[in-house]
């Protein structure tokens, strides 16, 4: 099987941001989610896998067309969905799919204009007078009428209502249903890829923290709750944070073994709880 993405050891110097010697890869049929804080690099790797910046060294290959030598064929399998609106904003909706449509070999009009009518926009209406979660529709219906195979989101359900951003983590899954599409998006909140994460990565000052399935990051990390007398107990080098509340102490732990936690209430931290657990503890800036 092709990977539909394969990010091998890329750097990049943006300003003071420095990313890294990033390496992964998406398979078809999954959802991978890039977490971090703002500032961490999110958006500047999205960017620079899309060849928006232009990688200082390593590679990025989408579908098995390098970006560096085929970057027509490579964008030919890309539908995006950014904060920045690259569409012309002074031309309708129609005009805009035909106009950029003709940059895509699979684009069809036609398909277009059923996800417009699917989505709730008016094909007539001018791009410049779309509210922000209009924009996102339109982003996913153009996306999608050129029968992409690897969806990049940056942030897609930043600022959204919360019954748009139910409907867009639901079109996700619609897309890798069959196995033969992915979906890489950003974001900060945490609880969406809690439910349809297949994937998740954290980025920090550039670099990958860790990458790895979610199953495997639930047995990675364990969150231990118990009395702070409990809690202050636990000396060992697998714990990397302990918080102390007025209403209960947690732990964060690596790879605990069975005597580390009997007597404490143990579960999967969710992703907002991991993070916390990695900041305090010093793992994340």
């Amino acid at each position: 099987m092709t990977p539909l993405l394969e990010v091998s050891h890329l750097d990049k110097q943006i300003g003071a941001l420095h990313l890294q010697d990033i390496s992964f890869t998406l398979d078809p049929g999954y959802i991978f989610g890039l977490i971090g804080r703002n500032g961490a690099g999110k958006t500047s790797l999205i960017r620079t896998l899309l060849n928006l910046y232009r990688m200082d060294s390593g590679s990025v290959t989408v579908d098995g067309c390098p970006m560096s030598t085929m970057e027509r064929e490579a964008k030919d399998r890309i539908g995006f969905v950014l904060d920045d609106f690259l569409f012309e904003e002074r031309m309708t909706l129609s005009a805009n799919g035909r106009l950029f449509g003709a940059s895509y070999t699979g684009y069809s009009h036609e398909l277009f204009l059923k996800f417009c009518e699917r989505f709730g926009l008016d094909p007539k209406q001018k791009a410049g007078r779309l509210s922000r979660g209009q924009k996102t529709r339109f982003q996913l219906a153009f996306a999608l009428s050129h029968q992409a195979k690897l969806y990049i989101m940056d942030e897609p359900a930043a600022g959204l209502d919360p019954l748009f951003r139910k409907e867009l983590t639901g079109y996700m899954q619609e897309l890798v249903e069959d196995g033969t599409r992915s979906v890489l998006f950003s974001t900060h909140l945490t609880s969406d890829l809690d439910q349809i994460g297949d994937y998740i990565a954290l980025i920090d000052e550039g670099r990958l923290c860790f990458c790895m399935d979610r199953e495997s990051l639930r047995e990675r990390f364990v969150l231990l709750r118990g009395t702070e007398a409990q809690i202050r107990a636990l000396h060992s080098p697998k714990i990397l944070s302990a918080v102390h509340e007025p209403y209960g102490s947690t732990a964060l732990a690596e790879y605990p073994d069975e005597a580390m936690t009997a007597g404490l209430e143990a579960s999967a931290p969710t992703l907002a709880e991991l993070l916390f657990h990695l900041q305090k503890g010093g793992c994340i800036s």
